[in-house]
């Protein structure tokens, strides 16, 4: 079943507005205007954080909060400007106006500046609350909660890109998501426990649109055969696919073996059919005997999981409905993301045979 949700909450830099080249611009004048050191762009992505105190502190400013952000804002307005949604962020808030579900922005940036670029955007009708100026999430989540008119529950969804959003999702009982192509990168938001992870705001629309999945007809008295596969890619990363098949996990391309089709075929074919990617160095891991999950959506079935390795010369997937989204992630990251036991039971087999493993 996907997650009914009865409110999305957008962080708004970094998440709905690719903001990150003014606020590096912004953010390096402003230390170099308040007798800090100056900062490389390398420095902002790998440090920078919220509360950004501490951020600014470690780059020699002394000055108080509130002076920071003062200096901060009158310098990103003259950058804003070079600011874009993300692609991807209009259609999936349109997605949700349609199908009423209500969405607000909860934000850092300056309240008078948030609306303007809304406004900008022409996103300003597609959300009931914009509440920006927030200093820290942590604390001001219950007082946006209160504006929305919800409570602390995992039916409310924020979509953030920091460990930060995360962090104020946690500590309030709300559902949390983070999309890779803000402002902190894929370690550090894994290492956060987000609950769900897009490559790219385009992964929102299927995402939101999926529907409840229901059996196309009662489980098969007898253990069904099927094959997976644990792909890797020459980054070295592996390939995980978000599916409301399994509770909304992740898990590994993969599918029935047809009457007559041996293992190694309907691997191939499964993976060509689900992703569009072309698998050679198939090698055979371990069988799963997989009785009545409480993931997967038929009830009391029964499968025989045959799990391989595999490997892709390719990184570009063209998901065919199967699945909602895809990630490529290094094995042990991949640990950190909310796995349907079965793969996460592969991973941790892979891993303890080969190590280095896909290297």
């Amino acid at each position: 079943m996907p997650p009914p949700f009865a409110h999305v909450i957008f962080d708004w830099s970094g998440t709905l507005f690719d903001d990150q080249a003014p606020a590096f611009l912004a953010t390096r004048q402003t230390i170099l205007d308040l007798g800090g050191r100056r900062i490389t762009r390398a420095d902002f992505d790998r440090h920078f954080t919220l509360p950004a105190l501490g951020f600014y502190r470690r780059h020699g400013v002394t000055e108080p909060a509130a002076a920071i952000d003062r200096q901060y804002f009158q310098v990103y307005e003259r950058f804003i400007g070079r600011g874009r949604l993300f692609p991807g962020a209009r259609e999936a808030l349109q997605m949700l106006a349609h199908q009423h579900i209500p969405a607000s922005i909860f934000s850092t940036l300056r309240q008078d500046l948030l609306e303007t670029a809304c406004d900008a955007c022409g996103v300003h009708e597609l959300v009931g609350t914009m509440q920006g100026s927030v200093a820290d999430k942590v604390r001001g989540m219950p007082a946006h909660l209160a504006r929305i008119g919800r409570r602390a529950k995992p039916d409310v969804l924020f979509v953030g890109d920091t460990a930060h959003d995360v962090e104020a999702a946690a500590r309030h009982g709300l559902t949390s998501g983070c999309v890779l192509s803000g402002y902190h990168g894929e370690a550090r938001l894994l290492a956060a426990k987000p609950r769900f992870v897009w490559q790219s705001q385009a992964d929102w629309v299927p995402f939101f649109t999926a529907r409840p999945a229901r059996p196309a007809r009662a489980p098969r008295e007898y253990p069904v055969a099927t094959v997976g596969a644990l792909i890797a890619n020459p980054a070295g990363k592996i390939l995980l696919v978000l599916t409301h098949k399994w509770s909304h996990t992740y898990g590994i391309p993969g599918g029935k073996i047809e009457k007559g089709e041996d293992a190694i075929a309907a691997l191939r074919r499964e993976i060509r059919e689900e992703t569009g990617l072309a698998i050679s160095e198939i090698d055979f891991v371990l069988v799963q005997d997989c009785i009545d999950s409480p993931e997967f959506y038929v009830p009391k079935s029964h499968f025989l999981l045959f799990n391989y390795t595999a490997r892709t010369k390719g990184t570009k997937v063209k998901l065919n409905g199967e699945a909602l989204s895809y990630l490529w992630i290094a094995p042990r990251e991949a640990l950190a993301l909310h796995l349907n036991e079965p793969t996460r039971t592969l991973i941790e087999a892979v891993l303890a045979r080969d190590p280095g493993f896909p290297t």
